[in-house]
């Protein structure tokens, strides 16, 4: 069946880079989320080798090619991987939904939120600047929700992020933003209300199992998927971002299948896109001893 939403992954871990920069279509309007694209400053020690800078290059290519297609530019939080204050132009001539640059928000973000609109102030859409924090909008016979500010992960040190639905008939997207799981109950209940179809869920930091992210936080994932699945008309789930930072990933994959009430899909984002996965950060120790 053809779905009514069309989603199209444009730069993601699974694609060789830090971004969830996520392109969706309904026959109302046009929504490009988070058209952004960074790299792991250090990893295992390493600066990015070489290929990782060129994909960089190649996403940051296809962000700017695809911006000029969307009507709507939403950002869900201030870091790199997720807006861009070097390319202010991607917003020219758009409607812009923000996170909220003062309200639940840490201070490192919030001077990147301050700096970020006063670069794109004259770019956007006379009046096009908007914050997006627990809003809704109607276009057409599509809706476009966005959450309260949750924690960007299992707690609110790296301060807050929201999350997007895009409703259309009878069918919903969720993008999850940075919540590195589900593991929290607010974040869960979030995606209950929504009863999506699809989500693109930024999943558990496994790659940091132990160290900044508790094995109690990946039980909560496996239980909040669990119920998620259990409650919602979810058919597919879009695995990425943090979580495929780890080259191991595929049997945490593996084990949230079997936990499942019901089957369905989980695949990253390049498997989405029928491509097989990049894992350019991960496999950063490989790429040197190679070249």
């Amino acid at each position: 069946m053809v779905s009514k939403i069309k989603v199209i992954p444009i730069a993601f871990d699974s694609l060789g880079v830090r971004s969830m920069a996520t392109f969706v279509e309904t026959a109302d309007t046009t929504v490009f989320i988070d058209p952004s694209a960074a790299l792991c400053p250090r990893r295992y020690g390493l600066p990015p080798h070489q290929i990782e800078i060129e994909e960089l290059e190649n996403a940051l290519n296809r962000i700017a090619s695809v911006a000029e297609n969307a009507e709507i530019i939403v950002i869900t939080h201030y870091h790199y991987d997720h807006h861009n204050p070097n390319f202010p132009e991607l917003v020219n001539g758009k409607i812009v939904f923000l996170k909220h640059p003062r309200d639940h928000i840490n201070v490192s973000q919030r001077i990147r939120a301050a700096r970020f609109l006063k670069l794109i102030e004259s770019k956007a859409k006379p009046k096009g600047i908007e914050y997006a924090d627990d809003r809704s909008i109607k276009i057409g016979d599509t809706i476009i929700r966005f959450s309260t500010p949750v924690p960007h992960g299992i707690n609110d040190r790296l301060g807050y992020v929201i999350m997007v639905s895009i409703k259309y008939e009878n069918e919903t997207f969720l993008f999850t933003s940075d919540v590195e799981g589900p593991s929290l109950d607010e974040q869960t209940r979030i995606i209950l209300r929504e009863n999506p179809s699809l989500i693109l869920l930024d999943g558990p930091m496994t790659y940091m199992l132990g160290y900044r992210y508790p094995m109690s936080a990946l039980q909560n994932t496996l239980n909040n998927l669990k119920e998620i699945v259990s409650k919602t008309q979810v058919e597919t789930i879009i695995i990425d971002h943090h979580f495929m930072r780890d080259l191991e990933y595929k049997k945490y994959v593996k084990e949230m299948q079997s936990i499942m009430p019901r089957k369905i899909s989980i695949i990253s984002a390049a498997e989405f896109l029928g491509k097989e996965p990049l894992l350019l950060e991960a496999r950063r120790k490989e790429l040197y001893s190679i070249n």
